[in-house]
């Protein structure tokens, strides 16, 4: 299971007993991720999530390292969900789009189960998509269950792209500091990203294993990313002009 669920309430595993006659009713409503200021990432998602979001890296409560999306500069806080509950931005990342769903591995045999939040009102028993047909998975569910297994499977290779990071001393601490043109201060601790002096310094070997291995791509993609605090700062501005007084 993740180490950030940040948006899910009750985790339950899919059970066809229990479950058999359970529907998922189609909506474009995010508004779960309204108080969730970063997402985890995985790497496929550097390239696109890069052109709107900072990439940074936040430390798990296990210790290991998570990229993630930054998506506000205050606790609880998503600029990038609107009034109406839709998705402001261009690209959602995965770990958005996947809610209600999240895999889970079975700890005998690590085999992956299909768990969703119990409390999502997706969910009924006659509108939408049955997940089950005769106690198998339906069409629908299948294309979940192949989105879940690809997204845990990337998760691990970025888990450890990560771990590299860290293990070549690579990631340092830094608190993002802004002033919007208002005068209104803001400041985002937690953060991690790739120390460039650092970066600059490494083997010639250390360099070759993370050009084979796709870590160096993802590394540029997150260094060019974190240009978009400047566009964090300027849509909580938008946002605020938009207020009721």
């Amino acid at each position: 299971m993740d180490n950030q669920l940040l948006f899910y309430k009750c985790i339950v595993s899919l059970n066809p007993a229990a479950h058999g006659r359970l529907h998922i009713a189609p909506s474009d409503d995010v508004g779960y991720a309204r108080v969730s200021n970063s997402v985890p990432l995985i790497g496929p998602e550097f390239g696109e999530a890069g052109k709107e979001y900072p990439i940074a890296f936040a430390k798990a409560g296990d210790g290991h390292f998570v990229p993630v999306a930054v998506l506000g500069l205050n606790d609880g806080e998503n600029l990038f969900v609107n009034g109406a509950g839709r998705w402001a931005g261009h690209y959602i990342p995965a770990f958005v789009r996947r809610y209600p769903f999240v895999p889970a591995e079975q700890a005998e045999d690590k085999q992956l189960i299909v768990c969703f939040d119990d409390t999502s009102p997706r969910f009924n028993e006659t509108a939408g998509e049955p997940l089950l047909v005769d106690g198998e998975p339906s069409a629908y569910l299948q294309q979940i269950i192949a989105f879940l297994r690809e997204f845990h499977a990337e998760s691990q290779r970025t888990a450890q792209f990560a771990a590299t990071l860290h293990e070549l001393d690579l990631l340092t601490e830094r608190r993002a500091d802004a002033v919007s043109p208002s005068g209104e201060r803001y400041s985002l601790s937690g953060l991690w990203i790739v120390d460039e002096a650092r970066f600059q310094k490494i083997s010639r070997d250390a360099l070759d294993s993370l050009f084979q291995t796709g870590a160096l791509g993802l590394i540029y993609l997150h260094l060019a990313s974190l240009s978009n605090f400047a566009r964090l700062l300027e849509r909580k501005a938008a946002a605020s002009t938009e207020k009721p007084h």
